[in-house]
């Protein structure tokens, strides 16, 4: 039985390491790296730096907007990217029928995005900057800062 085990283990490692390797394929990198783990839309759309990762989560990138990843970033399990969004401001609208938009999200070099992590379409992480675990992101976080809560603040200066 121990047996068995092991071998359900060294299957699952191997199938995750050869998704991994497929998901990282049908982006646009340069050495970086996307888990098993990640949901992709429109992976032409996604671009990830030298030696930068994506461990989990959902990477939605537009038809006609992008998502841009720096190089030497570090992105936890289950952050949610997303360049599209529902258009709401129209009141005499229902929201279900007044469309949407798109904004190219960038996550400039050297970020480290932590874990559940929600990054809203239009936002530029600059470099440096460190996103707390389940942080809202609705604008731009300034470089070499620690960005944290509902909607993310700056809690200190790098």
């Amino acid at each position: 039985m121990r047996i068995l085990g092991k071998c359900f283990l060294y299957a699952d490692k191997f199938k995750k390491r050869c998704l991994s390797k497929y998901f990282t394929s049908l982006i646009n990198t340069e050495n970086g790296i996307i888990n098993a783990e990640v949901d992709l839309y429109h992976p032409e759309n996604i671009f990830l730096g030298k030696n930068s990762y994506v461990n989990g989560g959902k990477l939605y990138a537009g038809d006609s907007s992008k998502i841009i990843i720096g190089n030497d970033c570090m992105i936890s399990y289950e952050v949610h990217i997303r360049t599209t969004t529902h258009n709401y401001k129209d009141r005499t609208v229902p929201m279900k029928e007044q469309g949407g938009y798109e904004k190219d999200i960038v996550i400039e070099d050297n970020c480290w995005i932590g874990y559940g992590v929600q990054i809203m379409p239009g936002v530029t992480i600059h470099s440096g900057s460190v996103v707390g675990a389940g942080a809202v992101v609705t604008k731009d976080v300034e470089a070499n800062t620690v960005v944290g809560g509902v909607p993310a603040r700056i809690i200190s200066r790098l």
